[in-house]
This record gives structure tokens, sequence and C-alpha cells, in this order.
């Protein structure tokens, strides 16, 4: 490679992360409402030896088989939705910071209905043979079978579909290829047996509706125009600083 190309290579990189640093602040927002909300309903699970509730089944959910391999899938979530949130920041800012707000919104909500109405899923009985197996049952034992309804890994899923639906600057492979894994995941909740039907039709409603609300109050839009003032307000003072640097 010659200087010059490197040189090109080297500016578009640090270009990058120049544009999605803005995203940082939001995306820790997002873990800790996340950690909160899941992880909190699961040492007051723990602490005061609460229990959760088993509602019923629907007739479909009977007739869903354990299939191993959704697991991989299970476990692409958070990996995949942390790329697509950054990627959508370097493309889209105004869907960057809806779907930051419909994300943040979501889980609070799941986290309240868990500590009012925890639900709690019965595992098949299941011999693992192959290794894939093996993870399954380790994916059971990782937490307590509670946090079902409303499901966090759908959220997850259903935000990288509107990212994909909307972020109409992102790459169409990219958004193909997410779009294909986040509607594997969301199958692999119930394929897994780590969910109900039901939790994936409240993930639905709730995302949804919140999402429309963001979207018509328009938090994405004033948030990128506040970000642009910021940053023309940044840009004069070094314009400014630099000339009365010069005149000295």
């Amino acid at each position: 490679m010659k200087k010059k190309e490197k040189v090109v290579v080297e500016k578009e990189k640090w270009h990058f992360f120049k544009e999605i640093k803005y995203a940082i602040v939001p995306f820790f927002i997002f873990v800790v409402v996340l950690l909160v909300s899941y992880f909190g309903n699961q040492v007051i699970y723990d602490l005061f030896d609460r229990k959760g509730s088993h509602y019923p089944e629907i007739e479909l959910d009977s007739q869903v088989p354990l299939i191993s391999w959704f697991v991989y899938f299970y476990y692409l979530t958070f990996p995949l939705g942390f790329i697509t949130f950054f990627y959508l920041a370097y493309k889209d800012k105004k869907n960057l910071y809806n779907i930051f707000l419909t994300l943040c919104i979501s889980f609070a909500i799941s986290g309240v209905i868990y500590f009012f109405g925890q639900t709690e899923f019965v595992k098949p009985d299941f011999e693992p043979v192959t290794f894939t197996d093996k993870l399954v049952v380790m994916t059971w034992g990782a937490v307590n079978p509670i946090n079902c309804f409303p499901s966090q890994h759908c959220f997850m899923a259903f935000a990288m579909l509107i990212a994909c639906f909307m972020g109409k600057k992102m790459n169409i492979f990219y958004r193909l290829f997410t779009s294909f894994c986040a509607i594997m995941i969301i199958l692999s909740t119930v394929f897994i047996r780590q969910h109900y039907i039901l939790d994936i039709v409240a993930s639905f409603d709730i995302m949804l509706a919140v999402w429309a609300v963001v979207y018509v109050c328009k938090f994405g839009e004033k948030m990128v125009k506040r970000y642009d003032k910021k940053m023309q307000e940044k840009a004069l003072k070094k314009i400014t600083a630099n000339m009365e640097e010069k005149n000295k």
C-alpha cells in the first residue's frame, strides 16, 4: 500500500470513531438500564426467595420442539445488537437516538413487570448428547428461569429489525443479514425453551408502542439538532481561539 493511500485509510478509520463517539454515553446508559432491569430482579429473587408464577401456555407452545442449534443465534443477540447500535450511530443519528430511548423505556417497563409479576419457565426433561445440547443446558442453568414475560432478547431483536427497516443509509447487505439474524434470534427464544410464545408477543407489542410514541414525539430529530448546535458552537470557539492566537 502506498503512503498516500495508507494515510487516507487511517483518516477514514479515525473518522468512523469520531462520528460514533457521541453514542458512547447513550450506550452506557442503555447497558445500565439493561443490567438493572434484568439482574436487579435476579438479586431480589435470590435474596427474598421469591417465586415466579407459571402462567398458562397457549396450545401452540406444547407443539414447539426443542432445536438445540438455535442456541447459537440466542447468544448472538447482544454482540450483534451492540455492533448494530454503533453502526447505526455512524450512519443515522436520528434513528440511533430513537432506538436508544425506545430500548431504555422498553427494558425499564420489563423490569417493572418482572418486579410485580414475575414469571417462570418450566424447563423440559432433556438429556444432552452433543456439545450444542450441553450448551443449551448450560444456558438454562446460567441464571434463574425467570424474567420471561416479556423477553429482553426479543426487545434487542425487534430493535435491530427497526434499525434495519428505518436505517435507509445502512448497507443493504448488512440490513438483510441483521434482519435474518434478528428473526432467528426471536425464534431461538422458543426453540431452545427459554420463553413462551406470549413472551414474544408481549415484547413486540411493548417495543412497537414505545417506538411509535418516541418517533411521533420526534425525539431523534430534537437530539440531532441539539448535537449539531453543540458541534457548531464548539467549531466557532475553535475558530475564535485560532484567530485570537494569530492576532497576538
